[in-house]
């Protein structure tokens, strides 16, 4: 065999690896989206059965609709690039009150839009229409975080649980004030990141922010303390 043709036959064999390797890694991102869709709408179902405010029941089966359309496009998906269904995971355990769900469920959210940005881009070029069909999840995600957010707010942290001191009712309006602002924080620098051109790898930059965001949480607590001394000196009307 000639030098020429050992080097075509190597070049053929990498990129037969680099094919290879590439749809496993695809396979293997859309069913981690599969996955998480399946976990959110049995959350939003198991959530909405025993949440206290019936409003909020009908908005968590609304959500949990939303997120099922999601499994037959990504099924589809999976199955044509040659991969197998992942398993159903085992039902969510709801542990503490309505407003400590929805507090998770922010928080899980926001980690999973994080999630679908990263796949987003390892597909974008070679495989445009299925990074388009996650932009679309992601969409709705963002959306569905936002309703997460504003049921957060608005529920009372006491519903289902006994009663705590006024110190405890702060903590846990804290933790809220902190979520929604950590939330409005990273999606800013998310923008930042994509106008410079998304030089850092996704994954990179997202453990890059939670390391900042403990730096700037002193800033934070100053603000809320701020935030409570108006609350307190506001007159009642």
């Amino acid at each position: 065999m000639s030098l020429s043709q050992m080097m075509s036959s190597g070049w053929r064999h990498f990129l037969t690896r680099f094919a290879v390797n590439y749809r496993q890694t695809l396979i293997e991102d859309v069913g981690a989206a599969y996955r998480a869709e399946l976990d959110l709408a049995a959350r939003c179902t198991q959530h909405a059965h025993r949440v206290h405010y019936p409003q909020f029941r009908v908005e968590l089966l609304r959500i949990a609709a939303e997120v099922q359309a999601h499994l037959p496009w990504l099924q589809e998906q999976i199955l044509a690039l040659g991969g197998y269904l992942p398993s159903s995971p085992p039902p969510p355990t709801l542990e503490g009150n309505s407003w400590e769900c929805f507090r998770r469920d922010v928080e899980e959210v926001r980690r999973g839009c994080g999630h679908l940005l990263e796949w987003i881009h390892r597909t974008e070029r070679e495989a445009p229409e299925i990074a388009a069909g996650l932009q679309r999840i992601r969409k709705d995600k963002l959306r569905h975080r936002e309703e997460f957010r504003q049921m957060l707010m608005k529920s009372d942290p006491y519903t289902n649980s006994m009663t705590g001191p006024p110190q405890a009712h702060e903590v846990r309006q804290k933790q809220a004030w902190l979520e929604q602002r950590k939330s409005g924080w990273l999606d800013h620098g998310r923008v930042v990141w994509e106008v410079e051109g998304k030089q850092t790898p996704w994954a990179e930059w997202s453990g890059e922010q939670e390391f900042k965001w403990v730096a700037e949480l002193p800033n934070h607590d100053r603000e809320w303390a701020q935030h409570l001394v108006e609350k307190r000196e506001t007159p009642l009307v």
